[in-house]
């Protein structure tokens, strides 16, 4: 048995967007919306954050630490690592790692790659994470796909540069096709029987489920505008605002059935024992993995 690697990635769509700022800001509604589910479930997440972000929202950052969740990195400005260098992903990060630490971060040890932009070409990144002193990174699709993907990294966890711990996305196979099962679009627009079983298989293999929420996917109240990275079609931004109101529902379907568990806490598991310890409730009541 694996558990649910419960995360948000902590960022304000509005500012991919043209004249962005003239939207409703959702982002601090949202994540309280998150907060108090995760509150009444007992679990503890991962917040993957923009530094733009909790520099706009300190408040809110302080919020999520003093619930006892984890703070992660998840770029400075969101840019993909495509677009920078190795020398300004380096600096990104460090200015990444300021804005959390300047809102109550402490011990920030994981990142996540905006766009999961982490790929065969851009594997230098492992290393320059290694090096400011992170543990993981959740920043690998290991399949083709339009934007980003590296299919050949594999489904599993491994130890990558410098021994820092790489967590693909869980995808479900179809014939022909690999998908994320448990993130964003996918998890509010998949039909919700075949998102359980393919949740329960990679949990068979004793793989965890890699998670990524956004504010917006809960958000019922959005503007209709058009996406980033869509290419102004609109057949796809329609699926973005389909099934928000689903995701805390549909979470709390699957507590009821798995463990949740906050991306640091399993690799300090994997790195002591090996194996996961799964530490379902932020009191720290614990199962050990089979």
């Amino acid at each position: 048995m694996s558990s649910i690697l419960l995360s948000v990635d902590l960022e304000d769509v509005r500012d991919w967007v043209k004249d962005g700022v003239r939207y409703r800001e959702g982002v601090p509604e949202n994540t309280r919306s998150y907060l108090d589910q995760f509150k009444r479930w007992g679990v503890r997440a991962t917040f993957f954050v923009v530094g733009e972000v909790a520099r706009r929202y300190p408040r809110l950052i302080g919020e999520i630490v003093g619930a006892g969740h984890e703070l992660a990195c998840h770029g400075d400005v969101h840019l993909q690592l495509d677009k920078l260098t190795p020398k300004e992903f380096r600096a990104d990060m460090r200015r990444n790692l300021a804005a959390l630490e300047n809102t109550g971060g402490k011990g920030i040890e994981g990142f996540r790659a905006p766009t999961f932009s982490l790929t065969a070409q851009t594997a230098w990144a492992h290393e320059v994470l290694a090096e400011l002193g992170f543990a993981y990174s959740s920043s690998v699709l290991p399949a083709g796909n339009p934007l980003y993907g590296w299919p050949e990294f594999g489904r599993s966890a491994r130890k990558v540069a410098g021994g820092l711990w790489e967590l693909p996305v869980t995808l479900h196979e179809v014939p022909g096709l690999s998908v994320p099962i448990a993130g964003g679009v996918y998890f509010r627009v998949l039909p919700f029987f075949l998102t359980k079983w393919a949740i329960g298989k990679s949990l068979g293999k004793g793989r965890p489920v890699v998670t990524y929420f956004h504010p917006y996917d809960v958000d019922t109240k959005q503007e209709r505008f058009m996406h980033p990275d869509l290419g102004g079609k609109n057949h796809l931004n329609m699926l973005m605002y389909i099934g928000r109101a689903k995701v805390l529902k549909r979470l709390d379907i699957l507590h009821r059935s798995y463990i949740f568990q906050a991306y640091g806490d399993y690799v300090k598991n994997l790195q002591s024992h090996g194996v996961p310890i799964l530490h379902n409730e932020i009191s720290g009541q614990a199962k050990e993995c089979c």
